[in-house]
């Protein structure tokens, strides 16, 4: 059995192409992040198991695929009984829109259907989950006229306390019999997972120490949005942001059709030497999941293909 290539590798399936279509899935948290046209078609009966759609905003490219979705859920074999919860930015018109044409052209679903409306600065617990794991969310700036969100999801976890953490195990144990786990350990909030949708480059305290952002980087250039609709991050913009994020990986996503995977690829690598960055850097073309630190080689497959695709 392969391990895992990188960190989260063998629990994300995604496609992501800017203007064509966008959407990730994460098989732990049986989530499912946008839901652009054709996530039915890729997932196929794996479809079943997504409990929960969080959608970033409601351009086409990110919710063309909740039609299909929801039909091979209700009509697939598959269990056609398990609830199906999709949130989605408060007061966003064109979700709306959606929202109410799924409403009446998919009345007799098996399964119960909910849409559930945030703001930026909620939280929602993962019930299913162990431990204490929730969602945070946080707003992205895309369009102007409507809000976008992004999610973190967060982890509660323990650690020692700074005043304790040089002592000796045996001393450790002597305070523990004395006072009991609770006065040398704390609580933390831990961010595992970050989505962005589209957006500028986020703030990065919104995703501080995230262990893994997913991010996009439509442009290479600040010079190649010719529309100058400033809607899109740029290349350089996102990797220097998320150093000052401090993020443990990042996952490049929505990058335009006019760059070729070499120009992408060359592109993160010259700037990863010049600002001398040492986070991970991954990148999700078409669907396919690339490791920037290993070289391309003069065939189009990348050599890590194989190994994803099989996941």
């Amino acid at each position: 059995m392969n391990s895992p290539l990188f960190p989260l590798q063998d629990q994300l399936k995604g496609f992501s192409r800017a203007l064509f279509t966008t959407w990730l899935y994460h098989k732990r948290f049986n989530i499912l992040f946008d839901c652009g046209e054709g996530v039915a078609t890729s997932l196929q009966n794996r479809v079943f198991g997504i409990r929960r759609i969080f959608l970033s905003h409601g351009h086409a490219d990110h919710i063309a695929g909740l039609v299909n979705l929801l039909n091979i859920r209700n009509l697939g074999a598959g269990d056609q009984t398990a609830p199906l919860q999709i949130y989605y930015p408060y007061d966003n018109k064109l979700l709306e829109y959606m929202i109410d044409y799924l409403t009446k052209t998919q009345k007799d679903l098996s399964f119960p259907l909910v849409w559930v409306p945030l703001e930026p600065g909620e939280t929602l617990r993962l019930e299913d989950q162990k431990g204490y794991i929730y969602i945070k969310t946080f707003e992205t700036k895309h369009s102007q006229r409507q809000l976008s969100l992004g999610y973190n999801i967060v982890e509660t976890r323990r650690r020692l306390k700074p005043e304790y953490v040089n002592l000796k195990q045996s001393e450790l144990n002597q305070i523990i019999w004395e006072k009991g786990k609770d006065e040398i350990a704390e609580d933390y909030q831990k961010i595992i997972f970050s989505y962005g949708g589209d957006s500028r480059p986020i703030c990065p305290d919104d995703i501080k120490n995230s262990l893994y952002l997913c991010h996009e980087a439509t442009y290479l250039s600040k010079e190649d949005d010719e529309r100058n609709f400033q809607q899109h991050s740029f290349l350089e913009e996102v990797l220097v942001n998320a150093n000052e994020a401090s993020v443990e990986t990042l996952l490049l996503m929505h990058t335009s059709l006019r760059y070729s995977l070499q120009e992408i690829y060359d592109g993160i690598n010259e700037l990863k030497n010049k600002h001398n960055l040492s986070y991970k850097i991954l990148l999700l073309f078409g669907d396919i999941f690339i490791d920037t630190d290993v070289p391309l080689m003069t065939k189009k497959k990348h050599p890590n293909q194989d190994k994803i695709q099989k996941n």
